[in-house]
């Protein structure tokens, strides 16, 4: 499978389709153990840059997209890097999930958001989408004692499809702690996903998503994550020295 690497941490550069379609292949064979889909941004590339633990599950994972403009920007100023063929949001990821699974009878669980979030998420979605089997869903505000629970729910539950959005990067390390006990083929991290499929939160308008400016309708959401935000100068100033010194080596090794 194709792959790229932002700042040694992985990308796998590939279209929604291809995406979809190398899923689906993975959800009709029996199950071999779960699947792992990372979905990381610029902010969750920062944090593994520090974080040894969270680099290796996402350079280990099954597939890793490109989630944000900040990383497609990278792969347009890195001399070394073709140009990612498309941003694909975790959300827009988790929609053309859902739609599939509702289409091929999928099963699918939700972990994460608040408590009663997951469920008024599955509640609208079966509006949405009557033949989606949901076979189970669960907040992700538990502690280490009542996870073993969960691991034999999700289990019991069987899931084709595991959607976990409790933020980075305590989603990528429950999944590739607990991967070999989840009875699921592929699961796919979604962020905060469910506060949307809940409505309890707005996604931006696609006008801004086109305009790669989905990060600051976001802050002007929830000004608390102005903190987190800080973390974008220091991204796109790495990636700036890093074009430089790919562009350096170019030219003394042409």
């Amino acid at each position: 499978m194709k792959t790229a690497s932002i700042m040694t941490i992985k990308f796998n550069p590939l279209t929604m389709e291809n995406i979809i379609n190398k899923i689906d292949s993975q959800l009709q064979r029996p199950k071999p153990g779960c699947r792992l889909v990372v979905t990381p941004n610029a902010e969750i590339v920062m944090k593994a840059l520090q974080d040894k633990e969270l680099k290796q599950i996402i350079n280990e994972a099954w597939l890793s997209t490109p989630d944000g403009a900040g990383v497609i920007l990278a792969s347009k100023l890195l001399p070394d890097l073709d140009p990612f063929p498309a941003r694909i949001a975790g959300f827009d990821l988790l929609q053309q999930l859902l739609q599939l699974a509702a289409k091929k009878d999928y099963s699918v669980f939700f972990l994460g958001g608040e408590p009663g979030v997951a469920e008024q998420a599955a509640d609208r979605l079966k509006k949405v989408y009557p033949s989606l089997v949901i076979a189970g869903f669960h907040h992700g505000f538990f502690n280490q004692g009542e996870q073993n629970d969960i691991i034999n729910q999700i289990t019991a539950a069987s899931p084709d499809l595991l959607f976990v959005g409790m933020g980075a990067p305590r989603q990528e390390k429950f999944l590739a702690r607990q991967k070999n006990d989840l009875a699921a083929k592929v699961a796919l991290t979604v962020g905060g996903s469910f506060d949307i499929l809940a409505e309890k939160k707005k996604r931006a308008p696609l006008i801004w998503q086109k305009l790669y400016l989905e990060w600051l309708y976001r802050l002007l959401q929830e000004p608390s994550r102005l903190s987190r935000m800080a973390v974008l100068p220091r991204y796109l100033l790495k990636i700036s020295r890093e074009a430089w010194r790919q562009k350096f080596q170019s030219w003394t090794q042409g």
